[in-house]
Parts: C-alpha cells; structure tokens; sequence
C-alpha cells in the first residue's frame, strides 16, 4: 500500500455519465464485512447503468485480510448476474488472482470492456 493511501477504507463507486460504465476503486485495508459494504454500493449504482454495463474494480491499493478477496470474487459474480456484461478487476498479484479477468491499469481494463 502506498504512502498515500488512506487507512481507512475508502471505496469509490462513480457511474459513466452515459451508463455504460461502472468504476468500483477499493483502497485501504478491507476484510470480508467491509467488502460486502463496498460491493452493496456499487450494486445499487448498477441499478441506474443500462443493460449490458461494464465494470472495472480498481484494486491496486486494495489491503485484504480474512475472506476478502473470496467475498470480491463472489460480488463480481453477482454483478455479472445482475447485468455487467464484462467485469474486470485492476492489479497486481494476489489481489486479482481470482478474477476472470484481469487487467495491470485502468486502460488495459478499460480495453478489455465492450463498446
């Protein structure tokens, strides 16, 4: 984690303006409850994208302990589930282990998301 990051967690979930985007940006340190919490925003955010959003889930800064990445896995899938034609978890290492797909930035995920 870097200097910058804050120890608190701090989830970000922003909507495109056209719909067709989800960004969920998980930084600081998280365990299971906390990720379930982050992951219950972003799904009522999904609720105003349009059918077939995409998702890109920013985990570079991202501290998990316990159940937290299974807990991740598990809430990507229920995104894909409610309508995300494409989720794409952004980082390095054990943290996007268990992502379907995976992506190094912010571009290469946005690349792999449909137009």
């Amino acid at each position: 984690m870097s200097s910058t990051t804050s120890p608190d967690p701090s989830p970000r979930v922003d909507r495109s303006p056209d719909g067709s985007r989800l960004l969920v940006e998980l930084s600081g340190e998280f365990d299971g409850p906390a990720v379930v919490a982050a992951m219950a925003r972003a799904r009522h955010r999904a609720e105003e994208c349009d059918e077939r959003f995409g998702v890109v889930v920013d985990v570079r800064e991202f501290a998990a302990h316990g159940n937290a990445l299974a807990v991740l896995g598990e809430w990507e899938t229920f995104l894909r589930v409610a309508g995300a034609s494409t989720v794409v978890r952004v980082g390095e290492g054990r943290a996007v282990g268990g992502a379907d797909r995976r992506a190094a930035t912010l571009e290469e995920a946005e690349a792999l998301l449909p137009e």
